[in-house]
């Protein structure tokens, strides 16, 4: 950039502070641990160094580090750690490295801020410069992110264009490089194993960069080494997110299926009940007419001349009513009580009654008058009198004799008289 300083706190508040920047970039160590004891103390490359994190990292493993930059505020860091560092382009300072000098040779963050002529540049320089099996590291940007290609991306303003993954790991293949590795990196810890995954997770989840790690080709058993890392898969992927998210939203619609299905259950029950209010409603409306219409029959009544005129009538009936009742009474008390004054007499009386072998006749006639049977009975039975059995078969067989269903409404006096008439007719038929 050309103002002084611009670039590197552009970087400290929009990308990431220096310590976190190392950090992030061990996630390349099992790439570039084999390479330590193939090329002890070798020469590595890094092409737009910045503020040196790369190279100290490199220095930590043993390498001998070297990076270029174009600001100058960037590599401020760079002489604060001592580390090796120029200004200029280090694209072309690139094409000066001697032919299999480099142990590794990378580029973050740097490949988006070129042009495309210079990339392939890049490519191509690197493989010559790189040892047997040595490894190109080029990273950027991931387009795949919605949020990084629609955005983020162009909040640098020094960034030229978005470089698809498929691209950049074509290049290296185009170019000789024995295999290509493509790294989805930095996605949220969270979100890597997660299904709870909403619209916002599938915009801005995916991996936000990515890395491409191409190998020069080398000997069988020295690529074998690097197996391990090359076969690991990395990161989020635009299809794995917008997967999971599917999968969520076709479970909440079966959700809201099974709730829809529930609250029409629900609402055809409501409606049940409502239609059996309603005819409720209407039965009440029906007994409220009726009411009304017998109160109105009955104001209509009470108002009516033939009412006045019978007035004195029910006034007498009720007064008789009232004077009967207690005489009534009285004759039942007298009764019972000339009864219970001779039980005596009546008990005698009907022991003879009851020991006549003619007292089924006598016990025929006295059914006819069941409470006075009942009572005279009762009599003989406490004055211990102990009947004929021709009595107590005729009592039995009038006592069990079912009742005709024809005469069932009958009252027992009724009935008598209809027996008695009975009887009269079958002698009458049998003297004919």
């Amino acid at each position: 950039m050309s103002i002084p300083g611009f670039y590197r706190a552009f970087e400290e508040r929009f990308y990431a502070p220096r310590d976190v920047i190392k950090r992030l970039r061990r996630q390349y160590l099992p790439f570039v641990e084999p390479l330590v004891a193939l090329y002890p103390q070798s020469e590595t490359f890094d092409i737009g160094c910045g503020r040196g994190e790369w190279l100290e990292l490199m220095g930590e493993l043993g390498f001998n580090s070297f990076g270029v930059d174009l600001d100058e505020g960037m590599l401020q860091d760079c002489r604060d750690f001592n580390l090796r560092a120029l200004q200029g382009d280090a694209v072309a300072y690139l094409k000066t490295l001697a032919d299999e000098s480099q142990a590794v040779i990378t580029a973050f963050h740097v490949v988006e801020h070129i042009s495309f002529e210079q990339l392939q540049a890049v490519v191509i320089e690197s493989h010559r410069a790189l040892k047997p099996g040595g490894l190109l590291i080029m990273e950027t940007p991931n387009p795949e992110n919605i949020a990084v290609a629609t955005r983020n991306f162009y909040l640098d303003p020094t960034h030229q264009r978005v470089i698809p993954p498929l691209l950049l790991g074509f290049l290296p293949e185009f170019h000789g490089f024995a295999r290509v590795g493509t790294l989805r990196l930095q996605e949220s810890h969270e979100l890597r194993d997660s299904t709870d995954v909403g619209l916002m997770d599938v915009i801005a989840g995916v991996s936000p960069d990515y890395a491409v790690v191409a190998q020069k080709a080398a000997a069988p058993d020295v690529l074998a080494a690097f197996d391990p890392p090359f076969n690991a898969r990395y990161g989020l992927e635009l299809p794995q997110l917008a997967g999971r998210y599917d999968r969520k939203v076709e479970g909440g619609l079966a959700v809201l299926s099974q709730r829809l299905t529930e609250a029409e259950a629900a609402v055809g029950r409501t409606i049940e009940v409502l239609n059996q209010l309603a005819s409720q409603h209407a039965q009440l409306e029906q007994l409220r007419a009726q009411a009304e219409s017998a109160q109105a029959q009955r104001d209509a009544l009470l108002q009516s001349r033939s009412w006045r005129i019978t007035s004195p009538l029910r006034w007498g009936a009720s007064m008789l009513y009232s004077f009967s009742l207690p005489v009534r009474k009285t004759a039942n008390f007298v009764l019972r009580h000339a009864l219970n004054r001779s039980q005596g007499p009546l008990s005698k009386l009907m022991g003879v009654v009851l020991r006549s072998p003619f007292s089924h006749r006598i016990n025929a006639w006295l059914l006819r008058f069941p409470h006075l049977h009942k009572h005279l009975s009762g009599i003989a039975q406490r004055n211990g009198i102990a009947p004929h059995p021709s009595y107590l078969r005729t009592a039995s067989r009038l006592l069990s004799k079912p009742i005709d269903p024809s005469l069932a409404a009958l009252t027992p006096r009724a009935r008598r008289i209809h027996a008695m008439l009975n009887n009269a007719t079958k002698n009458t038929e049998r003297r004919q």
